[in-house]
């Protein structure tokens, strides 16, 4: 990965247009994709905000409701205490008690908690308690009387009010104490009476005022029903929870409104279910884009990447052909020259000798031999790029013929440069094969020699039998291939820095063809170094089970 960033910084410091493209690139997408993270985020903003509105609403309607039935609840439980006092001054304690408790049974709600206190008392100004039933302790006593007494200053005439006692500070479980504090009409306070309840009967009137009202407006929730679209809870100061809807989930889209001081400090919390957002804001709660956006932007550095390292593989692959036309255009030079030259000595009857004629003569063949060569390469070359071989005709030949084929095409260029060539080849070594084809990896093979390879040295050409396959070798005396570039060399235009340096004439795409050739054929070409330097160059073909002659298809 390191060397792959290595190089990658290296490309862009060598072509500065191209990098400023991929940056610009990259920015624009990372640009974009800020936009796009902060307007999704700008719209998940806004309808949680409205979500919230919603909730504030329903906790706000509870609670407003909360307080108009407690009020209800209280005035009918305490009414007829406050009448009979007015009435009756001298009522005794336990009368007004029994009556309360007669009260509180004949409200309207139908909750068991409420219709069975779990006790009655009665405070007098002096601070004295009586209590229904009279089995409860002195301990409970006070601190009822000092419930009362806190409550008392804060009170004007004829009050009603609850107020909530966690578990422990009254009884073993929460509870709700209701009471009412009154005057006299000469300002003097009366008795304070009132009832303790288990905190179930909260829980039952809130269940009750829960399923009846609605919460939200009909022009949000049509006639969905509050469970649908919230959850809702009510707790008393210290955490203690006197209400839950049915439904339970975790949520931040909540509010919460107080249903005041003179009724336990109660506190009416409503959340928003995240499920039913798409029913109460158009297009719903919008997921987080971020996960997207980053693959988008990936995506989109890759594919600039991808478009920078495809830009340079098309420089290096121009600068190739810009060098293959360059050594093409050489290698037609020096022949074409000394054709020209010699056709134009005979024209002018400056070969006056028939040594000089003959002398031209060969020249002129040996050019024309080496141009018919760069032809057949270069339309092979071609051919091979159009039909990846699809149309080549197969037929079942022996190897040693082709390739003595092929040696008599070249020999005359072998002999001009003074070499030699020695040839060691195995009988009967049949092969399913193009004949031309065969012919043109020895050409090739054979013509690579004559170009690296030193004047006077001697090129071995070897065929036998090898691993199953028929295994043509050629080893030349040049400079061989160095190990770093073996598996390079059989790309099309590649040549060695080397050889371009020297100046050794070439086009780039003979291996190549000679490599392409092999694989059609169902075998491979590779390079090894010769015993003593040099290149030794090999080529396998599949051995064909026995001779036979006639056309084997076309593959």
């Amino acid at each position: 990965m390191s060397s792959l960033l290595r190089s990658l910084r290296r490309r862009i410091a060598e072509t500065p247009p191209l990098a400023a493209l991929l940056m610009a690139t990259v920015g624009l997408a990372g640009w974009l994709g800020y936009q796009a993270f902060d307007a999704a985020a700008s719209h998940r903003r806004t309808a949680e905000a409205v979500l919230r509105d919603y909730a504030e609403i329903s906790a706000s309607e509870l609670a407003r409701e909360a307080r108009s039935e407690l009020d209800d609840v209280l005035d009918e439980v305490f009414d007829p205490v406050v009448r009979r006092l007015r009435s009756r001054p001298g009522l005794p304690p336990a009368a007004v008690a029994r009556e309360m408790d007669d009260a509180a049974r004949d409200q309207g709600c139908d909750c068991p908690g409420l219709r069975s206190p779990l006790l009655l008392f009665r405070v007098d100004p002096s601070g004295a308690v009586e209590v229904a039933p009279d089995t409860i302790g002195p301990e409970t006593r006070r601190r009822i009387a000092g419930l009362v007494a806190v409550e008392r200053p804060r009170q004007g005439r004829d009050r009603t009010g609850l107020v909530t006692a966690p578990a422990g500070e009254l009884f073993d479980e929460p509870v709700a104490v209701g009471f009412v504090l009154s005057e006299d009409e000469d300002g003097g306070a009366d008795p304070t009476f009132g009832f303790v309840v288990s905190a179930t009967a909260l829980d039952e009137l809130f269940s009750e005022w829960y399923a009846d009202e609605r919460l939200l407006p009909r022009a949000i929730v049509a006639d969905q029903p509050n469970d649908s679209v919230l959850y809702v809870t009510v707790e008393a100061p210290g955490g203690t929870r006197v209400f839950a809807s049915p439904v339970a989930y975790e949520t931040d889209l909540a509010a919460t409104a107080p249903v005041g001081p003179e009724y336990g400090n109660l506190v009416v919390r409503a959340a928003i279910r995240p499920d039913a957002a798409s029913r109460l804001i158009i297009g719903g709660l919008p997921n987080s884009r971020l996960p997207l956006l980053a693959a988008l932007l990936l995506l989109t550095v890759s594919v600039g990447v991808a478009a920078f390292v495809q830009l340079r593989r098309e420089e290096a692959f121009q600068q190739l052909r810009e060098d293959f036309v360059s050594g093409v255009s050489h290698e037609l030079r020096t022949p074409l020259a000394q054709i020209r030259m010699f056709a134009e000595l005979q024209e002018g009857g400056k070969l006056v000798t028939d040594e000089d004629r003959r002398r031209a003569v060969s020249v002129v063949a040996r050019e024309a031999r080496r141009l018919s060569h760069l032809v057949d390469n270069i339309l092979q070359f071609s051919r091979l790029r159009r039909t990846l071989g699809r149309r080549m005709p197969l037929d079942r030949i022996e190897l040693g013929e082709a390739v003595t084929d092929g040696l008599d095409s070249v020999t005359p260029l072998l002999e001009d440069g003074g070499m030699k060539l020695e040839l060691a080849a195995e009988p009967e070594l049949w092969v399913d094969a193009n004949r031309e084809a065969v012919t043109r990896v020895v050409v090739n093979l054979l013509d690579n020699a004559i170009k690296y390879g030193p004047v006077g040295q001697t090129v071995t050409v070897q065929l036998a039998r090898a691993n199953g396959a028929a295994r043509l070798s050629v080893q030349d005396q040049g400079p061989g291939v160095p190990d770093q570039e073996r598996g390079r060399i059989w790309a099309a235009y590649r040549r060695l820095d080397r050889d371009v340096r020297a100046r050794v004439p070439g086009s780039g795409i003979g291996l190549s063809v000679v490599s392409e050739l092999a694989s059609i054929h169902g075998g491979r070409a590779w390079v090894e170094g010769a015993d003593g330097g040099g290149a030794h160059f090999i080529v396998e073909f599949p051995l064909a089970t026995e001779p036979r002659t006639g056309e084997a298809g076309a593959r």
